[in-house]
């Protein structure tokens, strides 16, 4: 890892190891600031990020709808991380194309060991592979599932050896509890499909072919208020109906499935 780069280590889910046992809302990615977002170091497996289409190489330029061009790594922090279980957008390129993917943040604990407390699990020993580090990280974590280890920032996996010092225990909580379960968007740039609006009768949205299309409306607790199927939904605009007529009036995240592809935006109902 480029060290003249400005690196925040784990950045949206995890922190450098001068702040040991920390705990927050995160997606599961290693992060570094570029002019227009950031830039997508490591994808954490394990953790709501692992779940979707998110890869290592992408850059993130922007959080629900909001632009991450020009802040720091902090502001960019700040926007990535959040509300446990909360949903969060995220607008990112890959290989040229602008893809979204909308996830759940889960409650992400990182806790340093240092080279003492790992030599005195395992005797005089100066080099340690993976399996160890991991044996290590397991029986120090408590109840909490350990979905990684990291040696300055980055994933120590397979037959690697290492030293002690400066490892990370990566956990989170419910790992295999994400309702409903981050979904992976295929969209391409244009994407197959685009949210056009809401009312409290109807919603409206814009198709690029044919095919059935499954639209779902979760508030901003990420519980889903109403799943609405149109079976046989056509190119170009469609409008498909529901009754809010009692839904509290806020910020809604609604989410349209079709043909393979999921597109997501955040709203306001009125």
């Amino acid at each position: 890892m480029n060290r003249l780069l400005k690196i925040s280590l784990m950045a949206a889910t995890l922190v450098a190891s001068s702040m040991a046992d920390e705990q927050f809302g995160g997606v599961g990615i290693t992060i570094y600031q570029i002019p227009q977002g950031v830039h997508v170091v490591q994808v954490i497996p394990g953790t709501p990020a692992a779940e979707t289409n998110l890869q290592a190489g992408d850059n993130i330029i922007a959080v629900d709808g909001v632009s991450l061009k020009g802040l720091d790594i902090e502001e960019s922090k700040d926007m990535l991380r959040g509300q446990v279980n909360k949903p969060v957008e995220i607008t990112f390129v890959n290989s040229g194309d602008t893809l979204k993917t909308t996830l759940r943040r889960t409650q992400i604990t990182v806790k340093d060991f240092e080279s003492k407390q790992v030599e005195s699990w395992y005797g005089d020993k100066k080099e340690f592979d993976a399996q160890e580090l991991e044996t290590f990280a397991s029986a120090n974590g408590g109840n909490k599932q350990l979905v990684a280890v990291l040696k300055h920032g980055s994933l120590v996996e397979g037959d690697v050896s290492v030293s002690a010092a400066d490892v990370n225990g990566i956990y989170v909580d419910k790992v295999d509890e994400f309702a409903p379960k981050a979904k992976k968007n295929s969209a391409n740039k244009s994407g197959s499909a685009k949210f056009k609006g809401l009312s409290r009768n109807a919603i409206a949205f814009t198709l690029t072919s044919a095919g059935k299309a499954s639209v779902t409306i979760m508030d901003a607790d990420g519980a889903v208020l109403t799943t609405v199927v149109a079976e046989s939904a056509q190119p170009g605009f469609n409008s498909v109906p529901w009754n809010g007529d009692k839904v509290p009036s806020g910020r809604y995240t609604v989410s349209i499935e079709h043909n393979g592809t999921v597109s997501g935006a955040n709203t306001v109902l009125k």
